[in-house]
């Protein structure tokens, strides 16, 4: 124990306060390990967590008495892993997370059967609808939130006109995304298909940046809305044929040396065509309805009929002649025919090209004459032919339409041709002045490593050797005859190029030299000096 307490006295003070701090630090170090061990694990209740959510949790958590850690910007909760499921069954029943108000047909489960009015009722409606298109929406990898905003205007009574309803989508993307045309063509299609009634071109959906990416119409901007689809086609249609005949060129020609111009008179209108055609040579009798009536008349003399008259004595003075006998037939017969009919109904919708207009310019050929310079040859007629016959297949040329193809032979701009001219060094005196600016930083890079960089490593190595020699040196005079026993051994002794200094508790006389050399041994090698005195200690023993 006193060896012990010996040896801690021989560390000195500085060594001791350093031991304690380390050993005082490990502790704590060791109770924190102890403490977290001790605890349970903590593990996320809820990810993706609005702020409102956030702050409805948390102070649930803090009237329970729960810790917790807030991670994610405060999106995410973390609790203790134990307590998870119960902790997510009490929020459940408090409601938590409503998700930002966003409720869907669960809302019917708590509404009353008495008391509550068709208003309410319909305003229900339309919240669950909302709701489940939001989550729906919602449920998409490339969006974190969405909310959906439904009008269902409700038809008036004694009124023909009907409102056609409309929507609108907000939606939050995750990270960096960009939704594409694709993307939002299927949200629309999704909520075009939950609304009945609800068309495509009602729909606007913006994202959280305040970007229009679908826009929808209304019965002032259904005419703007047109002209602005009329001009995308015919832009984008207009760059698909320039794009097509280009390559198709520079196959020929070469790169570069082709440039084409398309215009395109296309019909935007609308037309339904409603035709109905008869056909009298296909006909068919329907019914058949036959009249005939016969009559039949007798003629005979009147003196042979029983009368009166006839029986007087003069009864032949007043003749009255004879009757006759006729008869008639009448026949009528209606006869009524089926025509064949046809009834057409002909749309013809928008985008039908009325006439095409196609501008070629090529680039001639350059020969080198007997100088060694470029000289520009044009092209001959019956290429330039060819290369029109080709424009007129790829457009599908109709001329009867108007369509019309123009191929032109010129030289391009003089950079180009001045390209072609020039010689195998020209290149240098282009770009001179960049050379010259990679050269001028390529120097000063090699003059900074010569002249700073490599001076500081030189510096630093030799240092590092000086040190390293000095205190080899040191060790080694350490245990010599030379060194420390040796030093101590001579302080004692005299020397004429010494100064002698007294020391009260040493008898006689020492060299400051010596004894300054002595100190700074010790000074740099406590530990070696320390086994040289304990070396000494034994051997008096």
């Amino acid at each position: 124990m006193n060896a012990v307490v010996e040896s801690l006295k021989g560390l000195g003070p500085v060594k001791l306060m350093t031991i304690a701090g380390t050993g005082i630090v490990l502790l704590a170090l060791f109770a924190f390990i102890s403490f977290r061990v001790a605890q349970p694990p903590m593990a996320p209740l809820y990810s993706g967590l609005s702020m409102e959510d956030s702050g409805e949790i948390v102070k649930e958590l803090e009237a329970q008495g729960v810790p917790y850690t807030l991670t994610a910007n405060g999106a995410q909760v973390m609790v203790p892993g134990d307590r998870v499921l119960r902790l997510r069954m009490s929020m459940a029943e408090k409601g938590l997370p409503n998700s930002g108000s966003v409720v869907g047909y669960e809302v019917f489960d708590r509404s009353e059967a008495l008391g509550t009015s068709s208003f309410v009722h319909n305003v229900n409606y339309l919240r669950a609808l909302e709701g489940e298109l939001s989550r729906t929406i919602a449920s998409f990898s490339k969006i974190e939130s969405a909310r959906v905003h439904l009008v269902m205007p409700k038809r008036e009574l004694f009124s023909r006109d009907k409102q056609e309803p409309s929507a609108s989508v907000a939606l939050k993307l995750a990270g960096g995304y960009m939704l594409g045309k694709a993307e939002t063509q299927a949200i629309q299609h999704l909520v075009a298909n939950a609304i009945p009634g609800l068309k495509l071109s009602r729909i606007t959906i913006v994202d959280n940046k305040g970007k229009l990416l679908v826009k929808g119409s209304t019965e002032d901007s259904e005419n703007q809305i047109d002209a602005e689809a009329a001009d995308t086609y015919r832009t984008s249609l207009e760059n698909r044929l320039r794009n097509t005949l280009e390559a198709l060129l520079e196959q020929t020609v070469g790169d570069g040396k082709a440039k084409v111009q398309v215009a395109a008179d296309i019909n935007f209108d609308r037309i339904t065509t409603n035709s109905e055609t008869y056909d009298p040579d296909s006909q068919v009798a329907r019914s058949v309805q036959t009249i005939e009536e016969n009559e039949n008349s007798n003629e005979r003399d009147v003196k042979d009929n029983v009368s009166v008259a006839n029986n007087l004595p003069d009864k032949n003075a007043d003749k009255a002649g004879t009757l006759s006998n006729s008869s008639a037939t009448k026949t009528e017969e209606t006869t009524n025919y089926e025509i064949s009919k046809v009834v057409k109904n002909q749309v013809q919708e928008m985008g039908s090209v009325n006439r095409l207009s196609v501008a070629v310019l090529v680039d001639g050929t350059y020969v080198t004459d007997a100088s060694g310079q470029k000289v520009y040859t044009p092209r001959s007629q019956e290429e330039l032919d060819k290369l029109a016959a080709l424009v007129k297949s790829a457009i599908g040329f109709d001329a009867k339409r108007g369509d019309t193809v123009e191929v032109v032979n010129m030289p391009f701009s003089a950079t180009a041709e001045a390209a072609l001219n020039e010689g195998p060094l020209d290149w240098l005196k282009r770009d001179f002045q960049s050379i010259m600016q990679t050269l001028v930083l390529g120097v000063v890079a090699v003059l900074v490593i010569l002249l700073v960089i490599r001076p500081l490593v030189n510096r630093a190595l030799e240092t590092s050797a000086a040190a390293a020699a000095e205190d080899a040196e040191q060790r080694a005079a350490l245990g010599g005859p030379g060194g420390l026993a040796g030093a101590l051994a001579d302080l004692s002794s005299e020397d004429d190029d010494g100064a002698l200094m007294d020391i009260s508790r040493i008898d006689g006389k020492v060299k400051s030299a010596a004894f300054k050399k002595v100190n700074d041994l010790v000074a740099k090698h406590p530990e070696e000096t320390l086994n040289v005195l304990r070396q000494w200690m034994f051997n008096e023993d």
